[in-house]
């Protein structure tokens, strides 16, 4: 996966230019508003960039300077988002279905595969609005894989869970990952989950890349936001605009 683009939306300039492994998890990582879910509208094909390119393998997606630009429907690439987006009115096997008759030429990612490795089977049958929010991110997983994507975009799709829910849906996308080994790239700005589904890093600030690499090097444990670093000193936040941690010192 290759990517660099620069895009002016409004007063906002998205200048981004990183590549991502072919067969795992690229993160963007970076706070509110630093330009992440712009870059993979871009991805996407939802929005067309002021120049740039976009490439999955040897596929081209976009390329300005060439002419090209292949529309969101034609890209063959799955999304899932914060929330599963689900037909309400349509079963848990219906919606699946419905990711499978969007897929276009050789089904490589099986139907039953998709449903066991999701752990799914036994919910086909019910409606969405009967599901847990874990049980509705796994079911837009299985959903967004039967569409046979080439390349998966996950825009943090599990910022709406509690802590349980969120542990068992990211080991699903580890194991999606581990099974079907395709490109994914992955929305967040939780240190815990980039270190714990990425692959490679990307840290986006302001529309611009300021960083990439692992994520274990990237976001060292010792960044995590609510560590007692020391007897009474906790840190409690990032002050993302001057680049520095907020700490507490408990007292007593």
């Amino acid at each position: 996966m290759r990517v660099a683009v620069r895009q002016r939306l409004g007063a906002f300039r998205l200048d981004v230019a990183f590549e991502g492994p072919e067969d795992g998890v690229t993160v963007l990582f970076g706070p509110s508003g630093a330009g992440k879910s712009a870059t993979l509208a871009v991805v996407a094909g939802l929005t067309r960039p002021d120049e740039g390119v976009v490439a999955v393998g040897e596929r081209m997606l976009t390329d300005t300077a060439a002419g090209v630009f292949v529309p969101a429907e034609r890209r063959r690439i799955g999304v899932v988002h914060q929330d599963a987006r689900l037909f309400p009115h349509l079963s848990v096997e219906r919606n699946l279905a419905y990711g499978w008759s969007r897929a276009k030429g050789e089904r490589r990612i099986g139907w039953d595969a998709v449903v066991d490795v999701l752990a799914i089977r036994p919910l086909l049958g019910r409606s969405p609005r009967d599901l847990s929010g874990g049980e509705r991110q796994r079911v837009a997983l299985g959903r967004a894989m039967l569409s046979q994507p080439t390349l998966l975009l996950l825009d943090e799709p599990v910022s709406a869970l509690d802590a349980a829910r969120r542990g068992e849906v990211l080991g699903f996308v580890a194991e999606l990952k581990r099974r079907f080994a395709m490109p994914m790239l992955y929305v967040t700005h939780s240190a815990d989950e980039a270190r714990t589904v990425g692959d490679h890093l990307v840290r986006i600030e302001a529309g611009r890349v300021v960083g990439e690499g692992a994520p274990g090097v990237m976001l060292p444990v010792d960044d995590v936001v609510g560590e007692v670093v020391a007897p009474g000193l906790v840190r409690v936040a990032e002050d993302w605009a001057v680049g520095r941690s907020v700490w507490v010192r408990l007292e007593g």
